[in-house]
């Protein structure tokens, strides 16, 4: 008896905590529901015609469909059957044969929902058997056009995310440019394809009501399905009248992706999904969009999804791992990767396109790796075989890795070390950007998803872009979109940018400006040389619409364009690129260009330091030596004398020193010293040194515990004591004219930099001395003065550091 009781009761807490899932098959409709939403589902069009959480009344839809080809064609099922129905997994299906909506395809549209769903789980089956002629597609999507009164609160990211306009407003909307703009009466410009988002990391985006708190997501733990994969980007969300438009493209093309185009004859299948609409209700719209976000990281724990039963769907995965490096080939030293992705695709062939425009399989990838070598794990890998790729950012370049890989269900698959090298013809003498595939770190770079920043170039830069490297700040002075502008007749005219540097030696062998573009459409690129004749034409650029959709990144492209050594100068030199329209909707058509990723000049014959392969020698007594035991340790010697990019321990009185010194003593006119422990040291600059003492004349130096030093500038010492005409300076005692933070004794303290805090006491008389002007220093990140390239020798902010003869920069 007590034994029954207590069955009992385990069976109405397991009903409590979890519900059942309840079908209702009537003439017309499906009806899912459980205890937390109900959801009703139209048996004729296969389309969703009410959502609603359990127990509120508010109605989320106006109406949804499914269609192909921005709604040129239709998903028409002609039959639809029960999969499943049990208290736990209520599941439908509906199925499109071949020709029904137009295309040679079958579809096949399932809806879930289990016990414990919180929404509704959709997924979409295309079939192409081999007895089927060609077909193609750009598009095929889910759209739920939700209420717009009540879903307001438009998010895709954690960065992206607005209250939208009323219907009566968007009704006073003034069409633009391209026409899927238009202006508000208030001046707000509505885009849609201002709510993109990159597939790479995304996996929610919806609405949700600034009234009522309640929210309408996708939530998708894998896009492996996607077409384009991790290289993707595509439209999300959008509002439309009485309509917010809330979009998951299981196919799309908006920025450059491909076609889904089966061939006849060609046996293939494809599953999309499942992913999750998901239902909720909280505070605000921060609180549904908190919400959405956690129950995303909850599904991506539960992928593959064990209630799937399509035969067509693979259970079975399989896991790649393995370490990832790349190296400076000039070094062999390892690059430091930052926010590195490692991803699985089909390798490039007549019928497989670049991986953005890859449709028939899946694609699989991890990200946000960083270090200078990383351990890498792709999880839930479909078994087959795929071609490894690589990218970080700071380094320039995809990586492909040259062996296959095969994964094997239940298997693990260890590559091993894969270790690239970037290309790279020589040291570099500047560079412009920041390689990450983007032009996000450019002009208007920060809020690329805003409509019509493409217009404002001719007026933001009527004389074009003009670059001086090292004087130049390229968040500022380097446009994010190089466009054609308004020229005779309405015409659309191209416009060369110039990029100014300065050498003081001629390069030994050709040199190589080495161009990463992040996105491009119809346009053609050449560069020139001191107005020397163009190079070689690169006119196969493909348009992926980044420009015309508000878009910062679209196919990536590594470009090469070599510059003949005698046609630099030792004084200044100038880079003209030339980027013309070769292609367009019409000949006034204003949206061609490129996006540039990041510029730079490679130029043979400097040297460069290596930090990775280290020799110890105990030389003692060597004078005169340049780049003597470069990268290597020199131990125990004294009384070298001009020695450069030595790194050396234990050395006394050296001079005229680039040195990465510890214990030195007595070290006169050194320069780039990395010296922990010297002591007396005169004239030295970018010393990152630690206890010294009596230092005069010293620039850009990060030292600790320092004393009596004089006449430093742009120094982030901490302790240090009597120092005078110092900048910068954090606990320092009896110092003049500084900019310092806890000084005791000083003289007035400068409260406005980006680099101090307040709090100082005692301190008169500081100015706003930043060496500003006059070409002799550089903005924060920008190129500083090398031994062969003559540009301003100090930092506004942060340090020089000299990396070889060729290139320094501010950090």
């Amino acid at each position: 008896m007590k034994f029954i009781i207590f069955g009992i009761f385990i069976v109405y807490c397991i009903t409590t905590v979890f519900g059942a899932v309840k079908l209702t098959d009537s003439a017309k409709s499906y009806t899912l529901e459980n205890e937390y939403a109900v959801v009703v589902i139209d048996k004729t069009s296969g389309y969703l015609t009410s959502l609603k959480l359990k127990g509120n009344n508010q109605e989320f839809l106006n109406r949804s469909y499914i269609d192909a080809n921005g709604g040129k064609v239709y998903f028409k099922p002609q039959s639809n059957k029960v999969i499943k129905n049990t208290p736990d997994h209520v599941e439908v299906s509906f199925i499109d044969k071949n020709g029904s909506g137009g295309f040679a395809l079958d579809w096949e549209v399932r809806y879930t929902m289990l016990s414990d769903t919180k929404g509704l789980y959709y997924s979409l089956t295309h079939k192409h058997p081999s007895n089927y002629g060609a077909t193609s597609y750009g598009e095929s999507r889910l759209v739920i056009r939700l209420k717009s009164d009540v879903f307001d609160y438009l998010q895709v990211s954690d960065e992206v995310h607005e209250i939208m306009p009323s219907a009566a407003d968007q009704d006073k909307c003034v069409v633009l440019g391209p026409k899927e703009a238009c202006r508000l009466p208030s001046g707000k410009v509505l885009h849609k394809y201002d709510y993109s988002v990159d597939i790479l990391k995304h996996q929610v985006h919806g609405f949700s009501s600034s009234k009522s708190g309640l929210g309408c997501w996708y939530v998708s733990p894998s896009y492996e399905w996607k077409v384009g994969g991790a290289y993707n980007r595509d439209l999300a969300c959008h509002q439309g009248g009485t309509d917010s438009l809330h979009i998951m493209y299981t196919s799309g093309t908006h920025y450059g992706s491909g076609d889904t185009s089966p061939a006849a004859g060609e046996n293939w299948n494809k599953v999309y999904g499942p992913f999750l609409i998901y239902l909720n209700k909280a505070a605000n719209p921060q609180a549904a969009w908190n919400d959405a976000k956690s129950v995303a990281a909850t599904e991506s724990a539960k992928w593959p999804y064990a209630f799937v039963s399509q035969p067509e769907y693979v259970h079975q995965r399989g896991t790649v791992t393995g370490t990832l490096a790349i190296d400076d080939p000039l070094t062999n030293s390892h690059l430091p990767l930052q926010d590195a992705v490692v991803v699985l695709v089909q390798p490039e062939s007549a019928s497989e396109p670049i991986p953005k425009k890859q449709w028939r399989h899946y694609s699989f990838w991890t990200h946000s790796l960083s270090g200078n070598t990383v351990n890498f794990t792709i999880k839930n890998v479909i078994p087959g075989t795929y071609q490894l790729r690589a990218w970080s950012k700071g380094v320039v370049g995809e990586f492909i890795y040259d062996k296959l890989v095969t994964v094997t269900a239940g298997g693990s698959t260890n590559v091993g070390n894969v270790t690239f090298k970037e290309k790279r013809a020589g040291p570099i003498a500047f560079e412009i950007g920041i390689p990450d595939r983007t032009a996000k770190e450019f002009k208007h770079g920060d809020h690329f998803n805003q409509w019509g920043l493409y217009y404002q170039f001719p007026k933001e830069f009527p004389n074009s872009v003009n670059y001086e490297v090292g004087k130049s700040d390229y968040s500022k002075d380097w446009n994010y979109a190089h466009v054609s502008i308004p020229g005779k007749g309405g015409k659309y005219e191209p416009i060369p940018w110039n990029i100014k540097f300065n050498l003081n030696q001629i390069p030994k062998d050709t040199a190589v400006l080495r161009v990463s573009i992040a996105a491009s459409s119809f346009s053609a690129l050449s560069v020139s040389l001191n107005g020397g004749k163009s190079s070689p034409e690169i006119n196969d650029l493909v348009d992926d619409a980044a420009i015309r959709r508000d878009g910062i990144s679209g196919i990536y492209r590594e470009l090469e364009f070599k510059l003949n050594a005698n046609e630099f100068k030792t004084s200044q030199n100038v880079i003209t690129l030339n980027c013309r329209k070769v292609g367009g909707y019409n000949e006034n058509y204003q949206f061609d260009g490129i996006l540039y990723d990041h510029i730079r000049l490679e130029v043979p014959g400097g040297s460069v330091s290596n930090n990775s392969a280290i020799s110890i020698n105990t030389n003692i007594n060597n004078n005169n030596n340049n780049n003597n035991n470069n990268n290597g340790i020199n131990f125990g010697g004294s009384t070298d004398t001009i020695n450069s990019n030595n790194n050396s321990f234990g050395n006394m009185n050296n001079n005229n020193n680039y040195n990465n010194n510890f214990g030195n003593i007595n070290n006169n006119n050194n320069n780039n010293n990395f010296n922990f422990g010297n002591m007396n040291n005169n004239n030295n600059n970018n010393n990152f040194n630690f206890g010294n003492m009596n230092n005069n004349n010293n620039n850009n130096n990060f030292n600790f515990g320092n004393m009596n030093n004089n006449n430093n500038n742009n120094s982030f010492n901490f302790g240090n004591m009597n120092n005078n005409n110092n900048n910068n300076n954090f606990g320092n005692m009896n110092n003049n004219n500084n900019f310092n933070f806890g000084n005791n004794n000083g003289n007035v303290m400068n409260k406005a930099t980006s680099e101090n805090i307040q709090m100082n006491t005692n301190n008169n008389n500081n100015n706003n001395n930043n060496n500003n002007g006059n070409g002799m220093c550089a903005q924060m990140y920008a190129q500083c003065g090398g031994r062969n390239f003559n540009g301003p020798t100090k930092c506004c902010s942060g340090t020089c550091v000299v990396t070889n003869e060729w290139y320094s920069s501010c950090v």
